[in-house]
């Protein structure tokens, strides 16, 4: 007795499926659990443990003011030296962690840090850096818990990335009034070729991150980066 086509292609339709399943592999990310994919992180919240001595240094108006201190810089926009006020910073430091599929995870470390002046100012400053990568060892990205006093490894030891994108602000102003002064920029930071001699950073920020990581783009998006102490 002949089987009905409909019965035939019912089957068929059923057992191609589990035959595929036999010859393909599986993916890692089936095997991933749900609270891997997604990890936001309070890495420290508390006093603020490092920059505690700075000051912003006053001068004169000049095209310099858009330079860094460290070459000349100079903010004109606060009439005297500001100081930090002893022991008034808070920090926080946080890190984000999304698993995007194939494994690749994407990344943020952020450090957010608010305290008071010492001529009775509010000072706050944020430093955001946002990376893609994978890890080593196939596992969720693991960030450094570190005091922050030395909290200078916002890449976790076992992600490996190729560039950074950092955006870095600062602003002070008195208290309940209008911007005193302020700074925000963006860098493009990309990995060192070797032999690094070779690849060297460029003259107008000659400062290698983390180890191994290069200004490869600036942009100074508002304020003077001479008066960012942080």
């Amino acid at each position: 007795m002949s089987i009905p086509l409909c019965s035939r292609i019912t089957r068929l339709s059923l057992l191609l499926p589990l035959a595929f399943a036999a010859v393909l592999p599986v993916s890692a990310d089936d095997d991933r659990k749900g609270d891997d994919h997604r990890k936001d992180t309070v890495l420290y919240e508390g006093p603020l443990l490092h920059d505690q001595n700075w000051t912003i240094k006053s001068g004169p108006v000049s095209p310099d003011n858009q330079k860094s201190s460290s070459f000349g810089g100079t903010c004109s926009m606060v009439p005297n030296d500001v100081s930090i006020q002893t022991g008034s910073g808070r920090d926080r430091v946080t890190f984000e962690a999304e698993y995007t599929g194939l494994g690749v995870w994407k990344m943020a470390w952020t450090e957010t840090v608010s305290g008071a002046a010492s001529n009775g100012d509010e000072w706050h400053y944020q430093q955001q850096i946002k990376f893609s990568g994978t890890t080593t060892d196939g596992k969720a990205p693991r960030p450094s818990r570190s005091l922050p006093d030395v909290f200078l490894q916002p890449i976790p030891s076992n992600v490996t990335t190729a560039t950074l994108d950092l955006t870095d602000f600062f602003i002070l102003q008195p208290r309940g009034g209008d911007i005193a002064a302020s700074s925000h920029v963006h860098f493009v930071l990309r990995q060192q070729i070797p032999p690094v001699e070779t690849d060297l950073p460029p003259d107008y920020f000659s400062y290698v991150f983390f180890g191994k990581y290069i200004v490869n783009l600036h942009d100074q998006l508002s304020g003077q980066l001479g008066c960012d102490p942080l």
